[in-house]
């Protein structure tokens, strides 16, 4: 039961599976973080904000108990200095520290009378989602509550705008915006070493996101895609989304890398290496199979730079070091 739910929350975060094929341009999509009412200064309140849905949320005042539904949405309350207010989390909130030791309202279901007991100002749901949770936030709504669903975020722009519509929504927005300049200056500096990289000298890499006998990856069009691209990396996944692959396909590829990217798996680096008719492919004869921690690359929130360093040093340790 454990693994099930590890691997649907994982496929949660990442938008689902089949939200995920049809992406499409990733640059395209924008979220609308602007305040509806123009009066309304970047701090104060109340202010009206458009969410995922298209719903215009009205905040009355500057939120001091805050529910999180997601662990992206959480990570980046405490990287704005929200953090204090955070009253709720999921089950699946791990970071920072912090978190442990507040009320669990959010696993698949959501606790709706646990959220409504701790009074919330506001509650920040997630695109990921879907319908999942429709019933239940609509619930929330009746009882009053502000609930604004954030957006999916599926690029690095997205993860910025989603910062900053957090700031808005929580009066943190000056925080939120050096939260953004610190992402920016981070990853302009991995995307500085990886253009020292040579065309001849580009890996090509394999980003599994579930095992065998059923291995889902990482394909184009996805963020993860666009984190290969940044470390002038080459995705051997030449389908759109998140496929199911067969192993005879993933043979053929022979990537020189493979990414492990769960963690509800023991040993899943040497289940890889161990695979059966796998002992020719590049990445395994050189034993170059990596785990990579799913919470850095997977979150769309401000520790995703981390994770595109993470990628970096597994893909090139020469560039980037181990």
């Amino acid at each position: 039961m454990k693994k099930i739910y590890s691997f649907l929350m994982a496929l949660t975060l990442i938008g689902f599976l089949a939200a995920c094929g049809n992406q499409g341009d990733m640059g395209e999509k924008k979220q609308n973080t602007e305040p509806k009412t123009e009066q309304a200064s970047e701090d104060s309140f109340p202010i009206t904000l458009k969410d995922a849905t298209d719903k215009e949320v009205t905040i009355e005042k500057q939120p001091e108990k805050i529910v999180s539904l997601i662990p992206s949405n959480t990570e980046i309350l405490y990287a704005v200095g929200a953090g204090d207010e955070v009253v709720g989390v999921s089950e699946h909130d791990n970071y920072p520290e912090e978190v442990k030791d507040k009320e669990q309202v959010a696993g698949l279901e959501l606790n709706i009378e646990k959220i409504i007991s701790l009074k919330p100002d506001l509650v920040l749901a997630h695109g990921s989602v879907g319908d999942m949770w429709d019933s239940g936030l609509e619930q929330l709504e009746g009882s009053g509550i502000p609930v604004l669903v954030v957006h999916n975020a599926e690029s690095f722009d997205e993860v910025y705008d989603t910062i900053d519509f957090i700031g808005k929504a929580t009066g943190h927005t000056e925080e939120a915006s050096n939260v953004i300049d610190d992402m920016k200056a981070k990853l302009d500096e991995i995307e500085k070493k990886a253009a020292e990289i040579k065309e001849d000298d580009k890996k090509s890499v394999f980003v599994e996101i579930s095992p065998a006998p059923e291995i889902y990856a990482a394909g184009k069009n996805t963020f993860m895609d666009q984190m290969l691209n940044t470390i002038n990396a080459k995705n051997s996944v030449q389908e759109e989304g998140w496929p199911m692959m067969n192993e005879e396909a993933i043979i053929e590829m022979n990537p020189e890398v493979i990414l492990v990217n769960y963690n509800y798996v023991d040993n899943a680096v040497d289940q890889v290496l161990d695979r059966k008719g796998w002992q020719d492919v590049a990445a395994v004869k050189d034993k170059r199979v990596y785990m990579v921690d799913e919470n850095l690359v997977s979150r769309s929130g401000p520790r995703i730079v981390e994770g595109v360093e993470e990628l970096a040093k597994a893909v090139y340790p020469e560039v980037f070091g181990k």
